[in-house]
């Protein structure tokens, strides 16, 4: 596999984040898996993408494969949930069956 540029997968990974429709989720695996034929990668390579630097794009709609987000975010996370009317497991996590966007 040739060497990827770091900057350019994390471009695609924040350009498949932005595709995500309001009141929908994905998850890292998901992203991964759609980038893999051409980057390579895993889920823990595209939360890193999105620890170091998800900016303006939606972030909250990248979640873990159970429908949760690491918990420093969830308070924000849960804001934007309610606001985009994501649906919403009683614990609060993401109602992934419910909720689901393939990219």
């Amino acid at each position: 596999m040739r060497r990827v540029d770091p900057e350019e997968y994390a471009e695609a990974v924040l350009a498949l984040v932005e595709r995500v429709p309001r009141g929908r989720v994905t998850t890292y695996g998901a992203i991964a898996d759609a980038l893999h034929d051409r980057f390579g990668g895993g889920p823990r390579t595209v939360a890193r993408v999105m620890a170091s630097g998800a900016g303006g794009v939606p972030w909250w709609r990248c979640v873990r494969a159970d429908g949760t987000l690491p918990p420093h975010l969830r308070d924000d996370a849960r804001q934007a949930y309610l606001a985009e009317g994501t649906p919403l497991r009683p614990s609060g996590a993401v109602d992934l069956p419910a909720a689901y966007w393939q990219p």
